[in-house]
């Protein structure tokens, strides 16, 4: 809402405010004098009941625009935040991936996923199985999941073996973290590193993609959480019930990537090779 619409929006509050209150204190006045009460005592009582009504609804006017304003403020976060992940999904060299915690089928995978599943660039796994994906069993990936919405994905870092499009089987750590409302799972695979020039260079792009991966989601979670308390709060004043549930329960240290234990290691091997 820019400086032109908040004046307007002032303005007809203030108008409505006006004429609610000066109507509230003929009627108010009408009524009193019909009963018999002294001009004086009427028109005295009747301004002050026409004041009260105008104050009254210019509050109440003054709230619903600041809970638009804040609610516009959270939509507008959640465009650029789902903005940002398209993004970081379509480009990043990290192994990015995310899916359905029930059905465990694939809303979205970097490109950093698919290289690491030695697949053709321009495979599209959206709608795929993740554990036909990665040929791994169900029951193992699915305790997997369970552990990532317990929280527990950030202190086990569970290692799954997967197989790749040409039979190369390998082990990688998973972390990740879970989203209640919208029962879906984004986590991060990571390969430990091999004796390989282009690999190691990979690994290192891909450790910037995950921090960035991690910060980003932190970010995402705390600013919503923000906007959603304030929108709240502006409820809470003007007596409506609360709109969202909240949960302040957000830990950036359970978003901690496998890739940061590995940076030394990479970093000598890459020396080494």
């Amino acid at each position: 809402m820019n400086s032109t619409d908040h004046q307007c929006l002032s303005l007809s509050a203030l108008i409505l405010a006006f004429t609610t209150g000066v109507f509230s204190c003929i009627a108010i006045a009408t009524v009193l004098i019909v009963l018999g009460v002294t001009d004086l005592e009427a028109y005295v009582f009747a301004g002050l009941g026409g004041f009260t009504v105008a104050c009254f609804v210019w509050i109440e006017r003054s709230l619903t625009s600041q809970l638009k304003e804040k609610e516009r403020q959270l939509a507008l976060a959640l465009a650029s935040s789902q903005d940002n992940q398209n993004k970081l999904y379509s480009r990043s060299l990290a192994c990015f991936v995310r899916f359905d915690a029930g059905t465990l089928i694939i809303d979205q995978a970097s490109p950093g996923f698919i290289k690491m599943l030695r697949m053709p660039t321009d495979s599209v796994l959206r709608g795929q199985r993740l554990e036909e994906v990665l040929g791994v069993n169900p029951l193992k990936l699915e305790s997997v999941v369970d552990s990532i919405k317990q929280g527990e994905s950030s202190v086990k870092q569970p290692k799954v073996e997967i197989l790749s499009a040409d039979g190369f089987s390998t082990h990688a750590l998973i972390s990740g973290q879970y989203f209640p409302k919208e029962h879906i799972v984004e986590a991060a695979f990571f390969v430990p590193p091999v004796k390989n020039a282009e690999r190691v260079a990979d690994l290192e792009a891909a450790q910037k993609d995950l921090d960035r991966f991690r910060k980003g989601m932190f970010r995402r979670e705390t600013r919503i959480l923000e906007l959603k308390e304030e929108v709240n709060n502006v409820c809470r004043e003007a007596g409506f019930p609360m709109r969202y549930q909240t949960d302040n329960s957000s830990d950036d240290s359970k978003l901690e990537l496998p890739a940061a234990q590995f940076s030394q290691s990479v970093a000598r091997r890459g020396r080494a090779t």
